[in-house]
C-alpha cells in the first residue's frame, strides 16, 4: 500500500473516521482505524461494536491497499503536522508498519491485519428517506440534552418518530422531569419505520444523535435507512451505522397534549437573562429551585436560600391567573436557550404538575415538571 494525500484533507478524513473510535477497548484491533485505499480513494474507518464511522475521501494511490492502525495516534500525529504538506503513507510488509512522510517529519505506525478489523455491516433493508442536516440539527441539537442517565431507563434515548397523523418528523427526549419534542415535516418514507408502540418510530441512543449530530450537522442532505436493528445515515463522503436501544418509548403524549389555557407570555431574552442571574442563588439541595408567579407588574421569579437571594419581574402578557410555582431553575435556563423565537409562551398547569413552553412558529415544545414551594414566597413573590 503506498498513497499520497494534502495534510488538511486527511485531517478532515481522519477528524471524521475515528469519531467512533473507543478509548480503551479490551480488543486492541477494535481501538486501530481501517484504512483502505483503492481507485484513488482513501476510506478511514471505526468502531466500537455498537457504532460504526466511515469517512471517504480522494488521495493518489500508487498501491491499493488496506490496513488498521491506532486511531487515536493516526490522529494525533496528523493534527500536529504542517497545513499544506502532502503526507505520503507506505506499507512495509516486512516489518508491518505503515510509514508516514511528511517534509521532514517520519512517523511509524505497528498495523494489523485488515481482515481481522471487526467490522459491521451497512444494512439497507428497511425504512429509506432523505433529510435535510438541518432538519437534523432542529430533530436533535435539544432533545439530546434530555435523556436519563439511569441504566436501562427506558428514558434512555431519543425517541425518533412520525408523529401529528403522519405529517411530521418528531424527536423527543426526556430524563422524567424535562422533555424536549422537536419536529419537522415528515419526509417521504419515514412511515416505513418499524413500529413502536404503535407508532413508526426507533429509539437512538445519546451516543448515536451526538454522532449524528457532529457527522451531518451542516450536510445539504443525509440518507437515511431504518429498521428493527439499526439505523444508517450517509452521504457520498460519510457512512454511519448504529445499533439502536432496544425497548418501548413511554407515552409523552399527555405530557406535551392540550397546554394550559393560563399563560405568561415573555421576551425570551429577558426572562433568560433574569433566570441565569436568580439561578446562581439557587439550593442544589433543593433541586435548583426558583419560585415564580404571576402579578400585575409581570412574571416574577424569586430565590431564596442561605448563599443570598433575590427577586425580579419580567415584563410579561399575563392570561389568567397564575398561581405561584417552583421550577428547577437549571433546566429552565437550558430551556428558554434552546428556542430562538424572541417570545415565548409558559403554561403553567398545577393539575398536571408541569410547565409546558411553546412559540409562535417553532415546531419545539418543552415542558418541565413542577416543583412544590414552601415558603412565604410561595403566596406570590412581590417586587418592591
Amino acid at each position: 500500500m503506498k498513497f499520497k494525500i494534502n495534510r488538511d484533507a486527511l485531517a478532515d478524513i481522519v477528524s471524521r473516521g475515528v469519531s467512533s473510535a473507543p478509548k480503551n477497548s479490551p480488543a486492541v484491533i477494535a481501538n486501530n482505524a481501517r484504512i483502505v485505499v483503492q481507485d484513488g480513494a482513501i476510506s478511514i474507518a471505526t468502531t466500537d461494536f455498537e457504532m460504526m464511522v466511515e469517512a471517504t475521501g480522494a488521495c493518489e494511490v500508487e498501491v491499493n491497499g488496506a490496513t488498521t492502525v491506532d486511531a487515536m495516534k493516526l490522529k494525533s500525529v496528523v493534527d500536529r503536522l504542517p497545513k499544506g504538506v502532502d503526507v505520503t503513507f507506505t506499507m512495509d510488509t516486512a516489518k508491518y508498519e505503515l510509514i508516514a512522510k511528511a517534509g521532514r517529519s517520519r512517523t511509524t505506525f505497528p498495523t494489523l491485519a485488515a481482515e481481522d478489523w471487526p467490522a459491521r455491516d451497512y444494512a439497507m433493508d428497511g425504512a429509506q428517506f432523505a433529510i435535510e442536516g438541518a432538519d437534523l440539527v432542529r430533530l436533535f441539537g435539544h432533545t439530546a440534552q434530555a435523556l436519563s442517565t439511569v441504566p436501562n431507563s427506558p428514558m434512555q434515548g431519543v425517541f425518533l418518530h412520525v408523529a401529528d397523523d403522519g405529517k411530521r418528523l418528531a424527536a423527543v427526549g426526556t430524563t422524567g422531569t424535562i422533555l424536549f419534542k422537536a419536529t419537522v415535516p415528515a419526509p417521504d418514507g419515514a412511515e416505513d419505520m418499524p413500529m413502536n408502540d404503535n407508532r413508526p418510530g426507533v429509539v437512538l441512543s445519546a451516543e448515536t444523535v451526538n454522532s449524528v449530530l457532529r457527522l451531518f450537522g451542516k450536510a445539504d442532505v443525509v440518507n437515511a435507512v431504518v429498521n428493527a436493528n439499526s439505523v444508517f445515515f450517509y452521504t457520498d463522503t460519510t457512512r454511519f451505522c448504529s445499533s439502536l436501544l432496544v425497548g418501548t418509548y413511554p407515552n409523552y403524549l399527555p405530557l406535551v397534549s392540550a397546554p394550559a389555557a393560563e399563560s405568561i407570555v415573555v421576551s425570551r431574552e429577558a426572562c433568560a437573562s433574569t433566570v441565569a442571574l436568580l439561578e446562581t442563588f439557587a439550593s442544589k439541595e433543593l433541586g435548583h429551585r426558583l419560585q415564580c408567579a404571576g402579578s400585575e407588574d409581570g412574571f416574577v421569579v424569586a430565590v431564596g436560600s442561605q448563599t443570598g437571594g433575590s427577586v425580579d419581574v419580567v415584563e410579561a402578557q399575563i392570561n389568567g391567573e397564575i398561581a405561584a410555582f417552583g421550577i428547577n431553575g437549571m433546566f429552565m435556563k437550558t430551556m428558554l436557550n434552546s428556542f430562538r423565537a424572541s417570545s415565548i409562551a409558559l403554561h403553567p398547569d398545577h393539575r398536571n404538575r408541569r410547565i409546558m413552553f411553546q412559540a409562535d412558529d417553532e415546531h419545539l415544545t418543552g415542558v418541565i415538571a413542577m416543583m412544590n414551594i414552601a415558603t412565604d414566597l410561595a403566596s406570590g413573590p412581590k417586587h418592591e
